[in-house]
């Protein structure tokens, strides 16, 4: 291409304007840098307090710090205008001026109960962060259930602050009392589960543990372990088809050194779901009102202040509960009435004055059954007890109501 002179002129004044606009770009880029340098402020103010400070997870643990590399105002004002912030791990924290050269910071919430720096900053500079930490802490607001077995194994949830930092499978991370709870999960920052350990009888501290600390023990985060109690069933208790009083041996614990204490304990006993009058023996014993059971066996359950224990199988002995007459001559021959009680009473068979096989007839049912005996003759005078099988074939126990006499004329 080829360039004319007039057009030669024209680039070089258009070269020339180029280089003044460049030159003026730099210059107006060059001032404002001077002008930003001279507005920032160049003071990066530490932070100093004693490491490991305990703070709460919900926030609010007041902190005093000491502050170097600059000053943090001579009065309110002068705080004021500096613009001092602070930051506790991250978060921005309240923060209050008490002279040039200390502080007043309230840690905020945190959902991670951890060890955290605090930092500050002046007029948008930020210092470095503090060696020393402020060591959050979980806290506990609640236990759910509050009532245990003694046993353990009942899955529990804890409510409070922090959890987002438990770890665990730390073998810590939650004890109730001395113990160690197994299957922790953490849910939320607020919210964790974990298996309870065995326990003794009596209240036990619930404690939330992280690498900032351990949560504090107030009323609402204890657990009130309970007996897990049950019938003593090795001496073999048996109650009378017909129902009334019956002792039993309590195991897994007592149930009070006095009647007061038993009353305080909130022991119950129920048979088959029907709760029984309880009367208090001494610290292993009771004894219990049995209703009329028409079976071979009936399950008793000890429940101690809400917490149920193992259901223990009682034997239920047929009985005769009543004779229409008490006594003949040992020719016999009187025809009298037996009524009884059992499993398939019914059915009942077998039945014999003493040793003496006696014919009996079944007569009404439910309510009205009864059977009609005829007396046996015997050998010889005294009182006798009048027995008989149950309809599923168990051998009926010896009661005053079966006592018999036979008379010599």
């Amino acid at each position: 291409m080829t360039y004319s002179k007039k057009s030669r002129a024209a680039a070089g004044v258009a070269a020339a304007a180029a280089v003044l606009v460049t030159g003026a770009a730099s210059q107006a880029g060059a001032f404002a840098s001077v002008r930003a340098a001279g507005t920032a402020d160049p003071v990066e103010l530490s932070v100093d307090f004693p490491d490991r400070t305990p703070a709460r997870a919900a926030g609010g643990t007041v902190i005093p710090v000491t502050v170097s590399g600059g000053t943090v105002g001579a009065t309110a004002a002068q705080f004021s205008a500096l613009r001092i912030t602070a930051r506790v791990g991250g978060l921005s924290a309240p923060v209050a001026w008490v002279d040039e050269t200390h502080l007043k910071i309230t840690t905020p919430a945190t959902t991670k109960a951890t060890a955290a720096p605090i930092q500050l900053s002046r007029k948008g500079t930020a210092g470095p962060e503090s060696a020393a930490s402020v060591a959050y802490y979980p806290g506990l607001v609640a236990v759910n259930p509050a009532k245990l077995s003694s046993l353990g194994g009942t899955t529990v949830t804890i409510s409070g602050t922090g959890f987002l930092a438990v770890d665990p499978d730390a073998p810590d991370a939650v004890t109730f009392g001395d113990a160690a709870a197994t299957a922790v999960t953490v849910i939320s920052a607020t919210k964790l589960t974990a298996v309870a350990p065995a326990g003794t009888n009596g209240l036990a501290n619930v404690r939330v543990k992280t690498d900032g600390g351990t949560s504090e023990v107030n009323s609402a985060s204890r657990v009130n372990y309970r007996a897990a109690l049950s019938i003593d069933t090795a001496a073999g208790p048996t109650a009378k088809a017909s129902g009334g009083s019956m002792l039993v041996t309590i195991s897994g614990g007592t149930v009070g050194a006095s009647a007061k204490e038993f009353s305080a304990e909130r022991i119950t006993v129920a048979a088959d779901r029907k709760s029984l009058p309880v009367t208090w023996v001494d610290e292993t014993h009771l004894k219990v009102i049995m209703p009329p059971v028409a079976a071979d066996t009936s399950h008793l359950t000890v429940t101690h202040d809400n917490i149920a224990g193992e259901p223990a199988e009682v034997n239920i002995a047929p009985v005769v509960t009543s004779l229409s007459a008490k006594s003949d001559t040992i020719a016999g021959g009187t025809r009298i009435v037996v009524r009884v009680a059992g499993a398939n009473a019914a059915e009942s068979t077998g039945f014999r004055f003493g040793d003496n096989d006696a014919q009996c007839a079944k007569q009404g049912s439910g309510a009205t059954l009864a059977f009609l005996c005829t007396v046996p003759a015997a050998t010889a005078g005294g009182p006798v007890a009048v027995t008989f099988a149950s309809g599923s074939g168990k051998a009926s126990h010896f009661t005053a109501a079966a006592i018999f006499s036979y008379t010599d004329n």
